[in-house]
């Protein structure tokens, strides 16, 4: 199963609290400013979406952003070398999920290319997190509150693995799993969020996960020619640059 960890667009549930005239989206649902109604805008989430879609709102009207946790921030790129390729040739994708910087990692996500100082001079002011949500009033942490008419929600995806009936193969929701292999004979997942590395669930890096996979439904079903030629395939992995 290669469906990946992202199925199901998060919302909070204070979003059932606001009233029929705000217009409220997802990151999901976003295409540009021109799309949105005219006025000011909330965007609820700091991660990366969150952070660039403020930023582009920005240009066009005013726009306050609640972040609830501050997320490291990096640069796109260093020394002339976009970001993804600094953390190839370091080995920082390869950290599988059980060692120390893997256990570190999966705590805190990064947002990548953008600042909060040049969220600030685009005119982006920063909320705290959002606690409660009534009618056209939105409160934060801090006691304040805004009125707007729109609010993005940038709060993530979830991963929705429901319709997998099998036994022995969810607990609360999520796979039971090691490196993609389950409990169940025959039935495998690629492409789930550290699954086995932090590239586990990117585009760029899933092959290691897929290629060991390969390996064990060759083994599962007694194909000698299949492991000869992956093991004729293999090259050395090149650094990656994004093309973002």
């Amino acid at each position: 199963m290669a469906t990946g960890p992202f199925q199901v667009a998060f919302i909070p549930p204070a979003a059932r609290s606001l009233d029929g005239s705000v217009t409220q989206l997802h990151t999901a649902a976003y295409h540009n400013p021109q799309a949105l109604p005219e006025g000011p805008v909330l965007v609820v989430g700091g991660a990366n979406s969150g952070l660039q879609i403020a930023r582009e709102l920005a240009t066009t009207r005013e726009v306050d952003l609640s972040v609830g946790t501050k997320l490291p921030m990096v640069p796109q790129r260093l020394l002339g070398k976009d970001l993804f390729w600094w953390l190839t040739r370091l080995g920082l994708l390869a950290k599988t999920v059980d060692s120390r910087i893997g256990r570190r990692a999966q705590a805190r996500d990064l947002v990548v290319g953008t600042s909060r100082r040049k969220l600030r001079r685009a005119g982006v002011r920063f909320r705290p997190r959002l606690v409660e949500a009534s009618g056209r009033t939105l409160k934060f942490a801090d006691g304040s509150s805004i009125d707007v008419g729109v609010v993005i929600w940038a709060t993530g995806f979830r991963s929705d693995f429901s319709w997998v009936k099998l036994p022995g193969v969810l607990n609360d929701g999520h796979v039971i799993h090691w490196r993609g292999v389950t409990g169940v004979s025959g039935l495998y997942f690629l492409g789930l969020s550290w699954q086995h590395t932090r590239g586990s669930a990117l585009l760029g890096f899933v092959n290691d996960d897929a290629e060991y996979l390969a390996e064990r439904i060759a083994t599962f079903l007694g194909d000698d020619t299949v492991r000869d030629e992956l093991a004729d395939s293999k090259v050395p992995a090149q650094p990656f640059e994004s093309s973002l």
